[in-house]
């Protein structure tokens, strides 16, 4: 299947273009500025609704919502439904690293139409190794995809420097925040983000947000900015804002903290016994930060809290933490992605099918890399179908998942930013402000 929204409504807009006289420049392919207004001969509803929608003031902007609704109408159950879900393709059936996408990944992502493809070391060989990766995948895709990778600096940096790929290595987190320098942290993210655009990624599992507030704690460590909240808090953002400069999705993690727990969620369950009012004190700090910002999307945790549903429910399947805290007290209409459910604490204790309708009960938005994908997308599909979950609740998800797509123009074609973008002297530069090389 070809990329259906590269190619439509051309016509429509030449054909306006030349009764109306106007003409439109085309944005910079690296442009720092994120339109929420721009419309392209590319986008697959026709032109007159885009630039001229039903409404009376001429004033009247077309807002990525707008877009998405238009979108969403013209959508089948199925499409909606493989909206929802993150998917990743490691390694083929033989247990051989994907450096390219085989027949059967590429066949179960034209049957799920996944909202999100994300990248892993397995996945990473050459600079137009990741490329052809990313555009196959695309090719299989109806509507453009979420194309993610975790790239945080530090240890977690799946684009690594090597003799095929001189990437940027960019130091933890931690030290960015010993800078105590936002400007620099703002850079770092700029770092972060224009590398990632050579390869054609457009959304970064990046930055940490929770505060190393236990030095117990197996799974965060220097990835946290501080054990300072505040200092957490500004600079976060200020790496948040180095990626949207790029035309990248930060998406913020792993609420509502992760930083003060002794277990892995990779392994099994991993509980704080904190209560609301502790969690307020710390471990919310940054993330309500975060959203009075402007955060478009947040990764919700696996940690059990106890203290707020009385067992060891995982954050992301709890209706008290996503719609009560992250959305009804802190305010977040943005998109909620799971943590991946393919770990240990889900595995250990759900099905994919199980795991995949609580998630969406709770107040999720995006399902990443559930360990059955087909089962998963089977289970949401008849949930909608037999009406255990509201067509309403499925659009108002798919209605995010649109309207994020279309502030960061992935509905248009880009150009991939040259490779002499990575490791270059620039960028090098501003990592030894933060290592002091």
């Amino acid at each position: 299947m070809k990329q259906k929204w590269l190619t439509k409504g051309t016509i429509a807009v030449l054909l306006m273009a030349f009764l109306t006289g106007c003409s439109e420049q085309a944005s910079p392919s690296n442009s720092a500025a994120i339109s929420s207004s721009s419309t392209t001969p590319s986008q697959e509803i026709s032109s007159a609704e885009s630039i001229a929608p039903d409404v009376n003031s001429e004033s009247e902007t077309v807002t990525p919502e707008f877009k998405a609704k238009k979108r969403l109408s013209q959508m089948t159950l199925e499409q909606k439904v493989g909206q929802l879900f993150f998917l990743c393709y490691r390694k083929d059936a033989d247990g051989n690293n994907l450096l390219k996408l085989d027949e059967a990944s590429q066949k179960q992502i034209q049957h799920i139409q996944p909202g999100g493809i994300i990248l892993f070391e397995e996945n990473i060989s050459t600079v137009e190794g990741v490329r052809s990766y990313i555009q196959t995948a695309e090719s299989q895709e109806t509507l453009p995809p979420f194309i993610s990778i975790d790239q945080e600096g530090g240890f977690i940096q799946r684009i690594k420097n090597t003799d095929s790929i001189p990437a940027t290595n960019v130091p933890p987190m931690m030290e960015v925040g010993n800078t105590g320098d936002t400007a620099l942290a703002r850079k770092i993210g700029n770092v972060l983000g224009s590398e990632l655009s050579v390869f054609g990624f457009n959304l970064d599992f990046a930055p940490d947000c929770d505060v190393f507030s236990n030095p117990h704690n197996t799974v965060i460590g220097n990835r946290s900015f501080s054990s300072d909240p505040n200092v957490v808090a500004s600079m976060s953002i200020a790496v948040s804002n180095g990626l949207r400069d790029t035309g990248m999705i930060p998406v913020i993690k792993h609420f509502p903290g992760h930083g003060d727990t002794d277990a892995d969620t990779h392994v099994g369950y991993a509980v704080s016994n904190k209560t609301k009012a502790e969690l307020e004190q710390t471990e919310l700090v940054p993330f309500r930060e975060q959203i009075r910002s402007g955060a478009e999307m947040i990764m919700v945790a696996h940690i059990s809290l106890p203290q707020i549903n009385g067992d060891n429910t995982p954050a992301t399947l709890s209706q008290s933490v996503v719609t009560g805290i992250l959305r009804d007290e802190l305010g977040f209409h943005g998109v909620a992605v799971t943590d991946a459910m393919d770990m240990g604490a889900i595995t250990e204790n759900y099905t994919s099918a199980q795991a995949a309708t609580m998630a969406l009960n709770a107040g999720m938005d995006m399902i990443l890399m559930p360990k059955n994908p087909e089962e998963a997308y089977q289970a949401i599909l008849k949930a909608v179908q037999n009406g255990t979950i509201s067509q309403e609740r499925l659009d108002t998800s798919v209605l995010r998942i649109l309207t994020l797509k279309y502030k960061y123009d992935l509905f248009d074609h880009k150009k991939l930013s040259d490779p002499s973008v990575l490791g270059c002297e620039e960028h090098q530069k501003i990592v030894q402000q933060v290592t002091g090389g």
